[in-house]
């Protein structure tokens, strides 16, 4: 800050420059939150199915529901099934279930459908709405998961967490997950398991996709210290509603691997097969099921196939609170690591909320 010197004493006082810029920030800032609020001003209308209209905000459409922010009652969540009508001067992506993108106003048009333009959609058929200028906050939805039990026989404590953040916008979409399971017992060894992953994904107009994975894996169970791993894939949907999800995917993958066992390390190169089922109902309790399956074909190691299956079940209790249960199935028929288990099998139970 400069000062200088009042020339009547001490008192010393701001200088003009720097005081005729703050006041030039306070004005911006000013015209800043105004804007905000002039932009933040709710004027969309949703009108359902027992009559009522609904003024506020689309946040917007997925896995069957319509995430919209009001005045009077913040967001919420309306199943997309009881929209009949729906209209906003802001510009948005609309995917159908076909795969196809369409984007401009939601126009008003007769019950059951929508106006983009010249296109009039069927809102039974719309799976996906995002608007094309949205805060980078309410891109984001996911869960955190936290697990733990313990038995005084054995001195046996379990502790589990898993996480998923999916960030959207219309071309791509960015996830970043990751899950841990750790076993102390009085009676045996400790048992560990860390799986994280950065998945970068392009969406086309259709239903392809292609992308990158860059993750990380380690395994006591199966010896494994650490394996490093960089992914390009493929990928298609086959089928996307507001209730079921379906994709097969396929691409390349390459492995940096270590085990406790031995100082040593192996590179690798493998294939990828895979695909992932998931189905969700948001009637109360909401419920969301989803399976993924991968095998790794190797092309440096003759004959060696790794596999990857994980099940996931999340039941409401109360509003973004779920009970969810996982299961994990880890194979590998010729581990590089001398007399490391091949298999891997564990369950977990834990309290899920979902943002």
């Amino acid at each position: 800050m400069q000062c200088s010197a009042s020339p009547k004493g001490g008192k010393r006082v701001i200088n003009y420059t720097l005081a005729s810029r703050l006041t030039g920030f306070a004005l911006s800032l000013l015209l800043f939150f105004q804007t905000g609020s002039a932009e933040a001003q709710k004027t969309d209308s949703v009108w359902i199915r027992n009559g009522d209209r609904i003024t506020g905000e689309v946040k917007s459409v997925f896995h069957g529901l319509l995430k919209y922010s009001t005045d009077d009652l913040s967001t919420i969540s309306v199943e997309w099934d009881h929209v009949v009508r729906i209209s906003s001067p802001a510009t948005f992506e609309v995917q159908v279930s076909a795969g196809r993108k369409y984007y401009g106003k939601l126009g008003l048009a007769p019950d059951g459908f929508v106006a983009l333009g010249t296109d009039t959609l069927s809102l039974k058929d719309i799976v996906v709405i995002t608007p094309i200028r949205k805060r980078f906050l309410n891109r984001l939805d996911g869960y955190f998961d936290l697990g733990a039990s313990f038995q005084k026989s054995h001195s046996a404590l379990q502790l589990t967490s898993g996480a998923k953040v999916t960030y959207r916008k219309p071309k791509f979409e960015t996830i970043l997950e990751g899950s841990t399971f750790r076993e102390d017992r009085s009676d045996a060894a400790q048992v560990y398991r860390l799986t994280i992953k950065l998945t970068q994904r392009f969406l086309t107009a259709g239903r392809w996709n292609y992308g990158a994975i860059v993750g990380y894996d380690q395994n006591n169970e199966l010896d494994l210290a650490g394996r490093p791993r960089l992914v390009g894939f493929v990928g298609r949907s086959l089928i996307r509603s507001n209730r079921i999800d379906m994709r097969v995917f396929g691409g390349l993958v390459g492995t940096h691997e270590k085990y406790f066992s031995t100082d040593s390390t192996s590179k690798g190169l493998e294939g990828l097969l895979g695909g992932e089922f998931s189905a969700f109902r948001y009637d109360h309790p909401k419920l969301d099921a989803g399976i993924a399956s991968s095998i790794y074909p190797s092309f440096t190691v003759k004959g060696r196939v790794r596999a990857q299956s994980d099940v996931r079940v999340s039941y409401e209790l109360i509003s973004d609170l779920m009970l969810t249960g996982t299961l994990f199935d880890s194979f590998d028929n010729k581990p590089q690591a001398e007399g490391a288990s091949k298999h891997d099998l564990g369950t977990t139970l834990a309290i899920s909320w979902t943002f």
